[in-house]
């Protein structure tokens, strides 16, 4: 993978369906609207039209990150022939996980409160 700015947000390139394509940091609400949209479309109680709904809000927020557009009809046109894979979509997301991960979080222990006796 290689980072560079696009309009002020980090890309990266990565392969997806033996292409690099080069994809675009998602917004944090961005990744939000998807965490809803995936958990209704895994509810039993939602209907079967609003789960299509929120599985096209899914499949277009990734396709958002996806910079340059022959490279998004490039991965609809494997989407439609059925070589894309979820995996080849995760990319977008883990693609950026990477940063600051090794790092420990912070553990601050204070002396205990004294009480007035």
């Amino acid at each position: 993978m290689t980072e560079s700015e696009d309009t002020g947000r980090v890309t990266r390139l990565v392969e997806m369906g033996g292409r690099h394509i080069v994809v675009r940091q998602l917004k944090d609400t961005q990744v939000m609207l998807m965490a809803k949209e995936a958990q209704l479309i895994t509810r039993k109680d939602i209907p079967n039209q609003r789960k299509l709904v929120g599985v096209t809000r899914l499949m277009e927020i990734l396709e958002s990150a996806i910079v340059q557009e022959s490279d998004r009809d490039f991965v609809t046109d494997l989407n439609v022939q059925g070589k894309l894979e979820l995996s080849d979509l995760l990319t977008v997301l883990t693609s950026f996980s990477d940063e600051k991960t090794d790092e420990k979080p912070v553990v601050r222990r204070g002396r205990p409160r004294k009480t007035a006796v």
